[in-house]
C-alpha cells in the first residue's frame, strides 16, 4: 500500500507547511507563501473571555429535549445591555403574548417530572419518555380536570416500566403522598385512552436491584433470577407485584447458598412488607425450589466434568 504523499510548497518544496486556524489559509513556513486559501475550519468563529460573554456569543444551545419547556427551543431576550428598559418590557411583554399557552400548562407538569426523576434517581432517558408520555396525554386533552400529580406519577411509573428501570408504584406514589390505587387508576385511564401497551413489570430487574442495595454477590442475583425463570415458566408470578416475588427469590438464594440475611432485609431493600416477602417465599418454597435445586446440581455437574475434561 503506497503512503500517503505530503503537501509540498510549490515555490521552494518544503513539507513544513501550517494551518492558520484564523483565516483558514495554508502557508508555507520556510517561503511563506499561501498555498491554498478558505479551508473549512472546525474552530469557534468568536473568542469570549467569561462565561457571560460565552453564553451570549454561542450560536447553540442545548439539544431538544420534550422535558424542556418548548423542547428547548424558547427564545430568551438578550442585549439588554444595549437596549433600553422601556424596549426590553415591550418584547418581554410580546414574547409572553405569542407564546403557545398548551406549553405554558404543561411546564409545571415537566417540572415535577424532573423533581421525582432528582428524587428517585431515575435516567435522562426515562425522564424523556416520561415527559413524551405526558405531551401526548394533554395534546388529547386527557389532563384537563384531573389532578397533576396523579397524572405525572402515572406517566413517571409507566416510563419505568417502559424503559425496564425497577420502580416501583408505592415509590412513585409515595413522592406525591398519593395512595397507589389512586395513581393506578390515572395510569389505566391515560394508557386505555392513548392506546399505548405498556410491558409488565420484571422481577429480574428488582432482584439485582436488591442484591445491589444489600451488597450481595453477582452470583446471588445470578441465581435470583433462575429461580425467577422457573416460577414464570411454573405461572407462579401471575398476579403477583413483581419486586415482592423478586425479593422472596433473592431471600432463597441468599439461604442456600449460606448468606445470612433476614427477611426484613430483604422487605426493606424491595421496601415491601415482611408479609409479603414471607408469603413469596413460602410459594416459592413448594413449587420452584425442588426444580432449581436440581437444575444447580447439574449445572454443577457438568461444569465439574468440563474441568476435569479440560486437565
Amino acid at each position: 500500500m503506497e503512503k500517503e504523499e505530503k503537501l509540498r510548497c510549490p515555490r521552494c518544496g518544503s513539507i513544513n507547511i501550517i494551518e492558520d486556524s484564523d483565516t483558514g489559509e495554508l502557508v508555507c513556513a520556510e517561503c511563506g507563501l499561501v498555498i491554498s486559501v478558505g479551508i473549512a475550519s472546525n474552530m469557534k468563529d468568536w473568542r469570549a473571555f467569561d462565561s457571560d460573554e460565552y453564553v451570549k456569543r454561542a450560536h447553540t444551545g442545548a439539544p431538544i429535549s420534550p422535558v424542556r419547556p418548548s423542547f428547548g427551543l424558547d427564545t430568551g431576550i438578550i442585549g439588554q445591555d444595549s437596549a433600553s428598559k422601556k424596549s426590553v418590557r415591550k418584547l418581554r411583554r410580546t414574547k409572553r403574548h405569542v407564546s403557545d399557552s398548551k406549553e405554558k400548562t404543561i411546564e409545571p407538569a415537566l417540572m415535577k417530572i424532573k423533581e421525582i426523576a432528582d428524587a428517585l434517581n431515575i435516567p435522562e432517558e426515562t425522564v424523556e419518555d416520561a415527559a413524551r408520555l405526558y405531551r401526548m396525554a394533554a395534546h388529547k386533552g386527557l389532563v384537563k380536570g384531573r389532578s397533576m400529580d396523579a397524572m405525572v406519577a402515572a406517566v413517571v411509573y409507566a416510563a419505568c416500566r417502559r424503559t425496564e428501570v425497577p420502580r416501583t408504584l408505592e415509590n412513585v406514589a409515595s413522592f406525591f403522598n398519593l395512595k397507589e390505587k389512586d395513581v393506578g387508576r390515572s395510569f389505566r385511564f391515560l394508557f386505555r385512552k392513548l392506546g399505548i401497551k405498556i410491558p409488565p413489570p420484571k422481577a429480574e430487574r428488582y432482584a439485582y436491584q436488591i442484591c445491589t442495595k444489600l451488597n450481595l454477590p453477582e452470583e446471588v442475583a445470578a441465581q435470583a433470577t433462575r429461580i425467577l425463570k422457573i416460577a414464570k415458566e411454573l405461572g407462579a408470578t401471575m398476579g403477583r407485584e413483581p419486586v415482592g416475588v423478586a425479593a422472596a427469590a433473592v431471600y432463597m438464594a441468599c439461604n442456600e447458598m449460606g448468606i445470612h440475611r433476614t427477611q426484613r432485609e430483604l422487605a426493606q431493600a424491595a421496601e415491601v412488607t415482611e408479609v409479603t416477602v414471607r408469603n413469596r417465599y413460602k410459594e416459592l418454597l413448594e413449587k420452584v425450589r425442588p426444580i432449581w435445586l436440581k437444575q444447580r446440581k447439574e449445572g454443577e455437574k457438568r461444569a465439574a466434568l468440563a474441568e476435569a475434561g479440560g486437565r
